[in-house]
């Protein structure tokens, strides 16, 4: 299981850099990974809410460098989770995907509403477009089994 949650956390990280995002440590060696969101000029902050929209658990994160903790510059991700309902290396590199296509959308929203999260957060709660998200991650999870649940 643990070599497995390896795996899938480097397919996870290779995937995200292909789709070209920026990992802290430029790759990772164990189940987690820091996601640098400045280079798309987001928040972590930002991100955690968008992807709770989306039925995405993640975690704001400081990076080296931040000038605030209530603004920190990534969301680390990691893989026990979803290793645990069955997930594979090609699974996480849809994962990805779906990862993507929130920092795209979330891109777009705040290109509309402008820095504040106050605003941002009002944008994302009457988003279709992170509605149609949803709906992509609700699908995809349908293909693995809940641990506990029959």
């Amino acid at each position: 299981y643990q070599q497995q949650v390896r795996k899938n956390a480097k397919a996870l990280a290779d995937a995200l850099v292909a789709l070209g995002h920026k990992i802290v440590t430029g790759g990772t060696r164990n189940h987690l990974l820091l996601l640098d969101l400045r280079p798309q000029g987001l928040t972590g902050s930002k991100m955690e809410k968008l992807y709770e929209l989306a039925h995405i658990s993640v975690n704001k994160n400081a990076i080296y460098g931040d000038t605030s903790a209530a603004a920190p510059g990534g969301i680390r991700l990691g893989s026990p989770a979803l290793t645990s309902r069955g997930l594979v290396e090609k699974d996480f590199e849809q994962v990805a995907v779906l990862l993507d296509e929130g920092i795209k959308i979330a891109v777009a929203i705040q290109a509309k509403t402008g820095k504040k999260l106050t605003d941002f957060q009002a944008a994302i709660e009457t988003s279709e477009e992170i509605k149609a998200l949803k709906a992509k991650v609700v699908e995809f999870s349908k293909n693995f089994a809940m641990p506990g649940f029959h």
